[in-house]
């Protein structure tokens, strides 16, 4: 019996693999440009940030094409926003620079392009919403980087989670939005933790409540797993095997 149990898990975790792959590869057929793809590649989504925003998909839920359409839009935001936020403030005038700010705009052009196909203006609005606020707090942060730590990680959390929020809220999957929500805020803290202070583009903490902050995400993050009891065991073991280590928890 164990070993049937085991063969079994395997099989689901192999699944949700397989699942986030073709995902991936809808998402790049969506978006593809010969030229950019060439000079400056493929957009790359973390499969990090793709598990929360499809765990409802990776648990069997209800996913239809409009759904389907509607996630991709979030992805193509978010490539938007990886691309602009990769420019060298520096030195824009390099072409390959210049070519990276293209690319964000072109990414930009193809999320209204995919939500024109999406009837659902309820979610446009928000998503539409969504983006004009993490904007806000953008220009925000690259005008003042003396914020504390409380305040700038709100700011992070906002422009981390705000999209797929409103995707997961806007469809009926209010119930992931808790443990989606901690899961990336511990992924931008654990993220902002590797990446050089003093980065002009760059979300970077220095803060006696650093510590503090990462304990509680832990917590959360702890609490959020354990009253998921509506995720498959093997979805469950994915998010901890992601999230965990990150704060030096042993799985």
């Amino acid at each position: 019996m164990i070993e049937v149990l085991n063969g079994d898990s395997e099989m689901g975790r192999q699944n949700i693999t397989t699942q986030i792959e073709t995902f991936t590869d809808t998402f790049n057929q969506s978006v593809y440009h010969p030229i950019l793809n060439r000079d400056v590649g493929q957009p790359k989504l973390n499969e990090q940030l793709l598990v929360f925003l499809l765990l409802p998909k990776l648990n069997g839920e209800k996913w239809t094409p409009q759904i389907e359409q509607a996630a991709i839009a979030v992805c193509a935001v978010q490539a938007a926003f990886d691309a602009h936020d990769g420019v060298q403030l520096d030195d824009v005038t390099t072409e390959q620079e210049q070519l990276r700010v293209l690319a964000g705009d072109y990414l930009s052009g193809i999320y209204y392009s995919l939500l024109a196909a999406v009837p659902d203006f309820t979610f446009i609005q928000a998503l539409s919403l969504a983006i004009g606020k993490i904007n806000e707090l953008k220009v925000e942060h690259y005008k003042d980087l003396e914020h504390n730590l409380s305040t700038n990680f709100e700011a992070v959390q906002e422009v981390q989670t705000a999209c797929v929020v409103q995707f997961l809220q806007t469809y009926g999957f209010e119930k992931y939005v808790p443990l989606a929500h901690t899961g990336m805020s511990l992924l931008a803290f654990c993220e902002s933790d590797q990446q050089a202070e003093g980065s002009p583009n760059r979300w970077t903490y220095a803060h006696s409540s650093k510590s503090t902050m990462k304990k509680q995400l832990q917590d959360e993050m702890e609490k959020q797993i354990q009253e998921a009891s509506f995720l498959t065991s093997e979805l469950a073991q994915q998010i901890k095997e992601m999230t965990l280590p990150l704060l030096g928890e042993t799985i």
